[in-house]
């Protein structure tokens, strides 16, 4: 027979959470000193706060942080970070930076995703607000409107959009100059006398998808190139999709010689399919992305592509939003990122730089 031991532990129905005032009662002191050094406050001495530490330690209190954020985080001291999604490079690389930024000013940022979602995007927003932060950084979901983030404002939340922004919304927004980079992307093309030239990727429903389209059928137009219907494919970018999208524009016309790629995972994806076509990037496709990720410049062929440096948007965009803390009747602000053309192995040139 197999023998079992009785631990000497309380039942789970008998167990009781440590308070505040256990740990105060156990030390000797009052609830208001045992706050006071959970606060890292100044004003107790060094003897009172070892001896309220080694009382917190012995008790197993365990201090509730969410808590203690709602009552004490003073606004300057927060502030809310939403990308569109966590899983996209680009975001990553834009969240990587935002904390290196916010960190060396003092701030403490909270990231979270509204993956394309207005619902999701709506719900977090309102848990920021519920934890007093001091503004909000926001690449705006698709279906946002100007009346909902106005009414964030009007809350006493300033906010700062990132990367996209709401039409006709007029509020602060860092975002990349999206017409003139792939102008010149789709100039480029021209100039290495391509002609039948499609545009992959991109949501119709966000703002940076019309400003992008916007370049490259200017660039087509001043050149008196035809772009019919079919060369345009629009879809939410991910390497998938850029696969598809490319084997949708050849079936359309076989002929099309080079494409411009909404972002650069959208041109992975090109890159993936294009080898198992038989179809060799940099001299019978031509291919230009947007982004300049870190991987872009590895990938073979090497990739031509639109650089916006994302360590501009973090620095813009919590330097914008600090504006707008300290002083929120500040006149709105739209910040252009610069963009540069890299050029390289996919799309046939030589290799230097714009």
């Amino acid at each position: 027979m197999v023998s079992t031991t009785k631990w000497n532990v309380p039942t789970i129905s008998e167990r009781k959470r440590v308070t505040l005032h256990d740990v105060a009662e156990h030390v000797g002191v009052s609830k208001s000193t045992v706050s006071l050094v959970l606060q890292n406050s100044d004003s107790v001495s060094a003897a009172t706060r070892e001896k309220v530490l080694r009382g917190i330690d012995e008790t197993g209190y365990v201090y509730n942080r969410k808590a203690a954020a709602l009552r004490q985080t003073m606004p300057s001291d927060l502030i809310g970070i939403m990308v569109n999604g966590l899983n996209t490079p680009y975001s990553s690389e834009i969240l990587n930076y935002c904390e290196k930024e916010a960190l060396q000013r003092g701030i403490v940022p909270m990231f979270s995703s509204n993956a394309e979602q207005f619902s999701q995007q709506e719900k977090l927003v309102q848990i920021y607000m519920e934890y007093k932060v001091g503004g909000i950084i926001l690449c705006p979901a698709p279906y946002t409107t100007a009346s909902w983030l106005d009414k964030i404002w009007r809350s006493g939340f300033p906010l700062v959009q990132i990367m996209r922004e709401v039409p006709f919304s007029q509020f602060p927004a860092v975002v990349a100059d999206n017409r003139k980079g792939v102008y010149v992307a789709t100039q480029h093309l021209i100039q290495l006398g391509h002609q039948k030239i499609a545009f992959l990727g991109g949501r119709e429903d966000i703002s940076d998808y019309h400003e992008r389209l916007s370049g490259y059928k200017d660039a087509m137009n001043e050149a008196g190139l035809r772009v019919p219907s079919n060369y345009i494919f629009p879809i939410a970018q991910s390497r998938q999709a850029g696969r598809l999208a490319l084997k949708s524009v050849l079936e359309y016309d076989a002929s099309i010689s080079a494409v411009v790629c909404f972002s650069d995972l959208m041109a992975y994806g090109v890159l993936s399919i294009s080898r198992e076509l038989g179809i060799k990037v940099g001299s019978d496709l031509a291919v230009v992305a947007f982004d300049d990720l870190p991987d872009s410049s590895i990938t073979h062929p090497a990739l031509t592509t639109v650089q916006v440096e994302a360590s501009q948007f973090a620095a813009q965009a919590i330097d914008l939003l600090q504006v707008y803390m300290n002083k929120p009747q500040a006149k709105p602000e739209r910040l252009l990122v610069p963009t540069r053309l890299m050029v390289r192995e996919s799309c046939g040139a030589n290799a230097f730089n714009h």
